[in-house]
């Protein structure tokens, strides 16, 4: 199992369980946004509903729904992906919050002389929302919008240590450790 449908499967996990009070839809919409943001390539309508553990016609509505206000994209291939309409969600939310701390990761940066990153337990995974590199020429380098586990980072193990002892327990029983480096 890869490390996209590991964390798949649990974030399909968190959303039923924490479902009660919300919409159903709108959660599923959102299963559907994820599975194809954790895709390495445009998907296959079945291979989006088996992920996102819905039934291909209820997969298929939602899909036309986000394609129409072009937040997926269906190619000729009748494949789909994350659409343009994304962008201006993503860079509505991330540079506001990056904004706010990029001096402070710049003051961290020079003390330390090396790459600061901000980064924010989402879920089950860490995600880094903005960062500072170093100016050596070898440096640590990490996209921000990635996601990963937290035992597979630096911040994320960071993260882990001020956390209770019984969340860190049920984290690991929800995601696991599996191993990144030989």
């Amino acid at each position: 199992m890869s490390e996209a449908d590991s964390t798949q499967e649990t974030q399909h996990a968190q959303h039923a369980q924490g479902s009660q009070g919300g919409v159903q839809s709108v959660a599923r919409a959102l299963d559907l946004l994820e599975t194809l943001a954790d895709a390495d390539t445009a998907m296959p309508l079945a291979d989006i509903a088996d992920r996102a553990k819905l039934s291909a016609p209820t997969a298929h509505r939602l899909l036309k729904t986000l394609q129409q206000r072009g937040y997926v994209h269906q190619g000729p291939d009748r494949q789909y992906s994350l659409g343009p309409g994304l962008i201006r969600l993503g860079q509505q939310a991330t540079p506001r919050l990056a904004l706010q701390a990029q001096s402070v990761l710049a003051d961290l940066e020079q003390t330390a002389e090396e790459t600061a990153n901000l980064a924010v337990l989402d879920g089950d995974l860490v995600a880094y929302i903005a960062q500072v590199p170093s100016r050596h020429r070898m440096r640590m380098f990490t996209e921000v919008g990635r996601r990963v586990l937290p035992h597979a980072s630096g911040v994320g193990k960071a993260m882990l240590s001020v956390l209770p002892d019984r969340d860190i327990t049920a984290l690991i029983r929800r995601t696991g450790l599996p191993q990144y480096t030989p």
